[in-house]
C-alpha cells in the first residue's frame, strides 16, 4: 500500500511539473534563434542531419583524377574526346569559441590538357565565414574570392571538390543558404559558360538577426558581388576598344525581413530587397530591382524542410529605351531525409541575374534536383540534375551574341568507395549543355560557331583527406 501511494504521488508531481513548465528563455535558446529552425527571412536554413558536438580542427585534402572530356575547350558545335588531368587541394580551418565560430578555406589546383596541345588551367579560391552571437541575436559574415578558368570548372567536373566548400561560396555548416531568390547564386558571375573564359569573382555577404520575442525576429542582409572576365587581350583595354567581350558586372543587394513562428514547425516571413546591377555603360548601364516576398516554411527537425516564397518584382532598366516592368519572383525548396541513409533536395527559383556575361541582366529560372544515398558502410552515390532558362532583359540581346535567351542543363552522378577514414575512390559522370535561341556568328574564334555546346565527362580519381588535427 505504501509503495502504491508513493508511486501515485510521484506520477502526480511529474504531471504538475510538466503542465507548469516555464516558456523557453528569451535569448540564445529562444525558438526563433534555434539553429535547427532559424528565422525564415535570413540566410540560414534548417539542417536535416543531427550534428554532434562541434570541435575545432585544421584539415587538408587532395583530389587527383583522370577525365575523358568530349569538349574540353567548351566550344559551340565542337566534339572531340580528349584526356584531362585534375589536381585539386584544399586546406580548412574550423574554430569554435563560446559565442563565435570561424571557417576558413583555401582551394587551389588546376586542369592539365595534353592533347592537342599542352595547356594548364588553374583554379584559386579562398573563403571565410564567421559568426558571433549575443543573447538575442547574431551577426554572420561570409566572403568568397575566386579565379576560375570557366563556369563549368567551378562545379567540380573532376568528380567533386575537396574541403568544406567555403571557398566557392558554400556555407561552413554544409547547408544550403536562404535569402531571397538568387541571393547566393552570383558568386562566380554566372555558372553557365561557353569557351574557356577565365573569370575573377568576389562575393561578400553580411547577415544580422535580432530577436524581439521568443517567436519573432528582424533580419538585415547586405551583399556585394562582382565578376571580371578575361576574354582576350583587347578586353583589358578601354571600354570603347573592347569587342566581343563578356560583360563584367557587379551587384549590390540590401534586404530586410521579419520572421514569426506560428507553431513549433511552421514559420512565416516577409522580405523586401533593393538590388542594383551595374555593367559597362556602353553595354548595359544599370538595373534597379525592388523585390518583395511572402514566405512560409514547415520543418520537421531531422526529417523534412519545405519553404515556399512568392512576390512581385519591379525592374527598372536605366539603358536605352527599355521601360520598367513587373514580374514574379519566387523560391520553393523541399528537402527530405530518409532515415539516416538517403536525402533528397528539390528547388526552384525565379530572379534577376547578371546574365552570366552574355546579357546585361537576365530574367532567370533555375530548377535543381539532388539525391544522395549511403549503400552499406563504404559506398555512397550522389545524383544531381539542374536546368535554367535565361531571357535577356534588353529586347535586342547584347553585343556578345545575337541571341535573346539561352537554356542550360546539367546532370551527373558520383559513386564513392570509402577506404578507411583517409581515402575515397570515386567514379563520376557529368553532362552539360548550353543552347542559345540564335546561332553565334559574332565571335566564332572565342566561343565556336553554332547555337549549342554539349559536354560529356567521365572521371575516375582518388581523394585523400587525412584525419583532422584538433586545435584548442
Amino acid at each position: 500500500m505504501m509503495f502504491s501511494v508513493a508511486a501515485c504521488a510521484v506520477a502526480q508531481s511529474n504531471s504538475q511539473q510538466q503542465g507548469a513548465a516555464p516558456a523557453p528563455a528569451f535569448g540564445q535558446n529562444a525558438p526563433v534563434l534555434n539553429p535547427e529552425n532559424p528565422p525564415l527571412s535570413g540566410l540560414g536554413e534548417p539542417g536535416l542531419e543531427l550534428k554532434s558536438a562541434s570541435r575545432s580542427f585544421i584539415s587538408p585534402a587532395l583530389l587527383v583524377s583522370e577525365t575523358a572530356d568530349s569538349n574540353e575547350s567548351n566550344q559551340l558545335g565542337a566534339s572531340a574526346v580528349r584526356p584531362v588531368e585534375h589536381v585539386l587541394g584544399a586546406f580548412d580551418l574550423q574554430k569554435f569559441w563560446s559565442k563565435s565560430d570561424l571557417f576558413l578555406e583555401y582551394l587551389g589546383g588546376g586542369a592539365f590538357q595534353t592533347s592537342p596541345v599542352y595547356n594548364v588551367q588553374q583554379l584559386q579560391a579562398v573563403g571565410m565565414e564567421g559568426i558571433t552571437r549575443w543573447r538575442t541575436g547574431y551577426v554572420e559574415v561570409r566572403d568568397s574570392f575566386s579565379y576560375i578558368p570557366d563556369g563549368s570548372f567551378a562545379t567540380g567536373a573532376a568528380g567533386g571538390l575537396p574541403g568544406l566548400g567555403v571557398a566557392l561560396g558554400g556555407l561552413g555548416s554544409g547547408e544550403a543558404g536562404g535569402g531571397l531568390p538568387g541571393t547566393l547564386r552570383f558568386s562566380v558571375g554566372g555558372g553557365e559558360a561557353v569557351g574557356e573564359i577565365p573569370r575573377l569573382a568576389n562575393t561578400a555577404i553580411g547577415d544580422v538577426v535580432q530577436a524581439i520575442s521568443p517567436r519573432s525576429a528582424f533580419t538585415l542582409v547586405g551583399a556585394f558581388s562582382n565578376a571580371h572576365f578575361y576574354d582576350s587581350s583587347n578586353c583589358s583595354g578601354p571600354a570603347s576598344q573592347q569587342t566581343n567581350c563578356l560583360l563584367n558586372s557587379d551587384e549590390t543587394s540590401i534586404e530586410g525581413g521579419y520572421s514569426h513562428l506560428i507553431s513549433r514547425r511552421d514559420q512565416i516571413a516577409a522580405v523586401y530587397a533593393f538590388q542594383v546591377f551595374r555593367f559597362p555603360y556602353s553595354q548595359g548601364g544599370e538595373i534597379y530591382n525592388d523585390v518583395f516576398n511572402l514566405r512560409w516554411s514547415h520543418t520537421i527537425t531531422g526529417r523534412m524542410q519545405l519553404i515556399i516564397g512568392l512576390g512581385p518584382k519591379y525592374t527598372d532598366l536605366r539603358f536605352g529605351t527599355a521601360t520598367p516592368q513587373w514580374s514574379l519572383s519566387g523560391r520553393a525548396v523541399l528537402r527530405y531525409q530518409f532515415e539516416q541513409r538517403a536525402s533528397l533536395a528539390l528547388s526552384w527559383e525565379k530572379f534577376t541575374s547578371a546574365g552570366s556575361g552574355y546579357f546585361p541582366g537576365a530574367d532567370t529560372q533555375v530548377a535543381q534536383l539532388a539525391y544522395r544515398r549511403t549503400m552499406g558502410r563504404t559506398y555512397t552515390i550522389s545524383l544531381a540534375a539542374g536546368y535554367s532558362h535565361n531571357t535577356s532583359l534588353l529586347p535586342g540581346g547584347s553585343s556578345i551574341t545575337a541571341a535573346t535567351s539561352y537554356d542550360a542543363g546539367t546532370a551527373g552522378a558520383i559513386l564513392r568507395k570509402h577506404m578507411g577514414r583517409t581515402y575515397d575512390l570515386f567514379a563520376a559522370y557529368s553532362f552539360n549543355e548550353v543552347g542559345f535561341n540564335e546561332p553565334n556568328t559574332l565571335n566564332c574564334a572565342t566561343f565556336g560557331c553554332g547555337s549549342t555546346a554539349q559536354r560529356h565527362t567521365g572521371s575516375i580519381g582518388l581523394e585523400w583527406h587525412p584525419k583532422a588535427t584538433r586545435i584548442e
